[in-house]
């Protein structure tokens, strides 16, 4: 009988791996080192975020003092916290100046809150009458949302984040020149109505005009031939 050659550490890891991505096939190659690419670079991030936090540790150690005990008890009152650790904000509050940034700080604070708030009426109310806009095409129910959703999720999401498609810049170009393609192809509908009008006139028969006296005499004296007078054509 064949031997197998033992992996352990190959067997362990493929128990983790099928752990976390159990959507994988982890004989699949290269599956396997696109799920493990990927938890390499979240590793990377967490890795830079980690020490960004450390550092910040690290110059306020009483900060994470503090989260080590919120970690324990998420109930924690931050403020109780401190006056046991014997941080006396009181103290540092008795100093006018420091006192008075404190009260800016939270009344700014305070004011964004309202301003958000009020801004968030004011989105709410523009997205009814946006609503309402739409709903006045005369489109189906179906319609309106598969509209709604591809203008939000196709236009407005794409610019918010700075990416804007050629697609996109295509169609703000043909909404800009609309009134002037109209202009221009109502004026060419004229001009061809009127070319046409002219033509028509132009291919008709021209109606006989009766000669003038002296025209009607040089007409009867043609070719040598006597006129007749003018009651001869009544015989």
């Amino acid at each position: 009988m064949e031997n197998i050659e033992e992996r352990p550490n190959r067997t362990a890891f493929a128990g983790k791996f099928k752990s976390r991505h159990n959507d994988v096939d982890f004989e699949d190659k290269e599956t396997r080192y696109g799920a493990l690419s990927e938890d390499y670079d979240r590793l990377g991030r967490y890795e830079e975020s980690g020490k960004a936090l450390s550092g910040v540790f690290e110059k306020h150690r009483w900060i994470a003092s503090m989260f080590e005990a919120l970690r324990k008890n998420s109930d924690l009152d931050p403020i109780s916290w401190m006056a046991d650790n014997g941080i006396d904000i009181t103290e540092a509050l008795s100093d006018d100046t420091y006192r008075k940034g404190i009260a800016d700080r939270i009344a700014a604070w305070q004011k964004s809150q309202v301003d958000g708030a009020a801004k968030s009426k004011e989105t709410e109310e523009n997205l009814n009458r946006s609503a309402e806009a739409l709903a006045s095409l005369g489109l189906s129910t179906e319609e309106n949302t598969k509209m709604w959703n591809y203008f939000f999720e196709e236009v407005v999401a794409p610019v918010l984040a700075g990416e804007v498609s050629t697609e996109t810049w295509k169609m703000v170009q043909k909404a800009m020149n609309y009134d002037t393609d109209i202009a221009s192809a109502s004026e060419q509908s004229a001009m061809k109505a009127r070319n046409e009008k002219i033509r028509n006139r132009t291919q008709q028969a021209p109606e006989e005009i009766p000669p003038t006296l002296s025209q009607g005499g040089e007409a009867r004296n043609t070719g040598g031939k006597k006129g007749k007078g003018f009651f001869s054509d009544l015989v």
